[in-house]
């Protein structure tokens, strides 16, 4: 026996309460809500049901830290106790995404996800789990595949334009990926995703001015979505004035938005930690904010889960830290890219670890080194992840080496 969920999908063996409970869910991830904590109660409650505790399981692990993969390990083996008797072929892929993602093989996980939405595009939520993995493995192609599957079956669905307006918008299709945007807020206009696909158009334009109208028009919508939606979208709120250089302003939003909410959760670590380095290279004096957020980053070192988090941690310890972190977490970065095989060693040995040399050599004013560094790992960068708008701030960083480089050389 089974139910339907809200586009239609089967549910293999749930009740009509897991049903429900799913679609909240779904509705919850989809439009960043603050509530999907709930679905943890639902998974709970069916602990025979492989495919609800999958979900669930995806949950705790995109929290991207050490606690994710704790917190996902009960609803792991339930789903693993249940096995695939009596799944869909749908709900099978998913439970194999999951199982892969938990072994840290991001690259199966999107493979999973990928056969999954082909077969049945109508599943939303897995299409957006696509573009989250998709968005971390830097693979601009897969983000557009999916979006294009969600244009083709979600035309009137809420949220399902802003999916679509990113993944162009990272594709450098930018005139559609605004209108996609302006479209989905028609449908919601709460739609943060759309908000935030749009405030990228205008940063890769350089429409600094329009972006900070454009962002403070949606920020009313924020204070009823969940923390990384609206720490991230106040991230561009921050850019933008920097970009017109209100430094007072972007600090301000920094002290107000960017910091303190939920400080253990990684994306509020690295959007901290971005927004800091970001403000001392405009001549911005950010005072001891460095200080609680390099307290956070220490406790993340060593993980290794996202290179682009430990790009980031590394650059706040190599430059806030105490003396000898910096340089103990990139020997830990370096072990753990030597380790690595086949496409995560192209990803950890051969973009990350020289990225993370670049970083720690820019930290300690070794800028020459820092610029040739940056500059030939800067054509394979995306494969660590992050969008265009967020990878930008290692383009900055090697344009600020080769002009301290240059001012050096110059005084000899």
């Amino acid at each position: 026996m089974s139910v339907n969920d809200q586009y239609g999908l089967s549910l293999s063996s749930a009740s009509q309460k897991a049903a429900r409970g799913y679609d909240a869910y779904v509705q919850e991830f989809l439009s960043y809500g603050p509530a999907l904590r709930d679905f943890f109660q639902i998974a709970d409650e069916t602990p025979g049901h492989a495919f609800l505790n999958a979900h669930a399981a995806a949950l705790q692990l995109s929290f991207e830290g050490a606690e994710g993969w704790a917190g996902a390990k009960p609803y792991l083996e339930n789903m693993q106790a249940a096995g695939a008797s009596g799944l869909s072929e749908r709900e099978g892929l998913f439970c194999q995404a999951v199982s892969a993602w938990a072994r840290k093989d991001f690259h199966q996980t999107l493979a999973r996800l990928d056969e999954l939405t082909a077969r049945d595009p109508a599943d939303i939520c897995a299409l957006k789990w696509g573009q989250y993995h998709a968005f971390n493995l830097g693979d601009q192609e897969a983000l557009l595949r999916f979006g294009e599957r969600v244009r083709d079956v979600h035309n009137e669905t809420p949220y399902a334009h802003g999916m679509v307006a990113f993944a162009l918008e990272q594709n450098h299709r930018l005139e559609e990926a605004e209108q996609e945007g302006y479209r989905a807020v028609e449908i919601a206009l709460d739609d943060g995703w759309a908000h935030h696909a749009v405030a990228h158009v205008m940063e890769t334009q350089g429409r600094a001015a329009d972006g900070v109208l454009w962002l403070d028009h949606c920020a009313h919508t924020w204070e009823r979505k969940g923390v990384f939606i609206r720490d991230h979208n106040w991230w561009h709120a921050a850019l933008f004035r920097l970009g017109l250089d209100q430094i007072d302003e972007a600090l301000a939003i920094f002290d107000a938005r960017l910091w303190g909410e939920w400080p253990e959760f990684p994306q509020e670590q690295i959007g901290a930690v971005s927004a800091l380095w970001r403000f001392e290279m405009r001549g911005a004096d950010v005072g001891e904010r460095w200080a609680p957020v390099v307290e956070q980053a220490r406790a993340r070192a060593g993980e290794h889960i996202l290179p682009f988090h430990d790009l980031h941690y590394l650059y706040a310890l190599s430059r806030a830290g105490a003396p000898g972190e910096g340089a103990a977490l990139l020997a830990s970065i370096r072990d753990h890219s030597e380790a690595q095989e086949g496409v995560a060693r192209a990803i950890w040995f051969e973009t990350c670890l020289p990225c993370a040399e670049a970083l720690y050599a820019y930290a300690n004013d070794d800028f020459a080194a820092a610029a040739q560094k940056l500059s030939a790992v800067e054509p394979v960068l995306a494969r660590i992840g992050g969008s265009h708008a967020q990878r930008h701030v290692f383009a900055e960083t090697r344009q600020s080496a080769l002009k301290a480089a240059g001012k050096r050389a110059a005084a000899q």
